[in-house]
Order: C-alpha cells, then structure tokens, then sequence
C-alpha cells in the first residue's frame, strides 16, 4: 500500500541518462499521462468550464457567476477546508477537482443571489450535463493529429502489450474516442470520488496510481515484473517521468514547446508543489527519451524493444 505522504526531495543527479532497454526485450506494458500527452488540456478545460456557465446561467439568469469568480471561490474553499482540518489536527477528507468545481460554482451563485436550492440543483446538473460532455467533445476534436494512429501502430508492432493511462484529471481515453486502444484507465478523480482515496495519494506524484497500475497489469495482463519492458510516456517530468522512475519503468517525456500547461483552480497537490523544481533541475536522471509528439513514439520504441 502507498503511503501518503510525499515522496522525497530527489537528491541531485550523479548519472547519465538511464540507458535504453537491450532490443531482445518485449515491450509488456505501455501507460499514457492523457491531458498535453494525447490532446491539449487548456482548450478542452477552458471549454467545459464555459459550458457550465452557459447551461447554469441559461436557467439561472445573468447573475449566475463567471468563470474567473467561479475559480477564486473554488480556491477560497481549498484554502478554507484546509486550514480547518489543521486546526483540527487532522487532513481534509478527500474532495475531487470536479467536486471543488461543483462546491465553488454552488457557493459563488449564492453569493450572487441565487437561492441556495436553485444553485445547489443546477450547478450539480450542469456538471454533468454540460460539463463532462464538453470535455469529452473537445477532447475527441482536438485529439494531436497522429496520436490514434501512434497508438494503432503500437498494438500491432508489439502483440500483447497492456496499454493503460494514469491521469491525474477527469478525462479519459475512451472519453476522447481512443478507448479501442486501451486495455486500462486510472484517473485520479475516480480513486477520489468512488475509493475515498485521499487526493494527496490519488494524485501523481504520489506512487500510488502507479502501484495500482502495477497490480492491473500483474493480475489481468500477464506484466513479468521486469521494469525494463514497461514505458510511461506522459508531459510532465515529475508528474509522469519521476514518478514512472520510482519503479524503474522506461520513461519518454513528450516535450512540446507550444503546450502551455493548464493552471488547475483546485490547485496542486503539496507534493507536485514542493518537489517540482529540484525535479525538473535533474530532469536527465528520470527521463529516457524525448520526443515533441506521441506520433514519433512508435519508431522510438522500435529503437528500444523487439
């Protein structure tokens, strides 16, 4: 069982680039990060959050907050729960990024005016009716050109693999339309919400996601337990290719320049917050390979496995 706490501050880095596996390994498994690995997060979360506001304010009126209001007040009650649970000795119980959207857009309503039954009914509505169907339309418009054929090209070149995403947001492969592909699906938002996993825990860079892949993988695909024949590849050096590292698996850092990262209004957990630096500093020590585009990933995995 992960423990969860944070992880380390990793010491700085004494050797080369891990080097890549010897070509007589099978590659047994293969996990994706989704969000900036597979489609862009800033458009596809920037729609959504409209489309709430749309729907909401729709049947609300005009008062019905915006989003910037909507983010403030999402991280008013973080900051609140949090300081709570200290004074209290204990931790705030788990609470999701989707369920600190539905309380913040609930709570700023009410400030604005709105009764408190007419909020509390149309913003839990709304997110799963605008919300979640958005992301998942923009998501499938904006998948990166190349990545379904990527993800093909992978099945076939290497028969038997496991191919599993572990994110720490709320979409999902199968939501994007790339389900066909994929054998497995962690998302942190689920472990929350249907587990009661502790956010701090759920949430990459927390070894936890991993270790439950870890088990899938064993349990349901046949995984050997040879690190060497399991690759990450995700956009995040620490969320992805530290966290990846920690069990040994080959990682890829998918490094495109023009992806601007999406700011969560729930905020990060403390460990993202506290070890990202020091991680990014020794980014050589926990990343394999580099590529701009998933679409390259094929012919680098063919460089590294049978």
């Amino acid at each position: 069982r992960a423990s969860s706490t944070a992880p380390s501050t990793p010491a700085r880095a004494t050797r080369r680039r891990a080097e890549a596996p010897r070509r007589d390994k099978r590659l047994e498994v293969i996990t994706f990060d989704l969000d900036d690995t597979l489609w862009p997060t800033t458009p596809v979360v920037n729609a959504a959050n409209e489309a709430l506001i749309e729907w909401c304010s729709a049947r609300l009126g005009g008062r019905f907050p915006r989003t910037a209001r909507v983010h403030a007040t999402m991280k008013r009650i973080r900051e609140q729960r949090e300081c709570e649970a200290a004074a209290r000795g204990t931790t705030a119980e788990p609470m999701s990024y989707a369920a600190i959207r539905i309380a913040g857009a609930t709570r700023a309503a009410i400030e604005c005016g709105i009764p408190e039954s007419d909020a509390v009914a149309t913003v839990a509505r709304g997110y799963h009716l605008a919300w979640i169907p958005m992301r998942n339309a923009m998501a499938r418009e904006l998948v990166y050109p190349g990545a379904a054929e990527a993800l093909r090209a992978i099945r076939e070149r290497h028969p038997g693999v496991a191919v599993g995403s572990i994110t720490n947001g709320f979409g999902s492969a199968a939501g994007a339309g790339l389900g066909e592909f994929f054998d497995f699906e962690i998302s942190a938002e689920a472990l929350i919400d249907e587990h009661m996993v502790h956010g701090e825990m759920a949430r990459k860079p927390n070894a936890y996601p991993f270790q439950l892949a870890m088990g899938i993988a064993i349990a349901d695909h046949g995984y050997s337990g040879d690190a060497d024949s399991w690759t990450h590849v995700g956009d995040d050096v620490l969320n992805d290719c530290y966290c990846a590292k920690q069990f040994d698996f080959k990682t890829v850092h998918v490094c495109d320049p023009t992806t601007k990262p999406y700011e969560s209004g729930g905020g990060a957990p403390y460990a993202e917050k506290s070890l990202r630096g020091g991680v990014e500093a020794n980014s050589d020590a926990v990343v394999d390979g580099v590529i701009s585009h998933v679409r390259e990933l094929p012919e680098l995995l063919d460089r590294w496995y049978v």
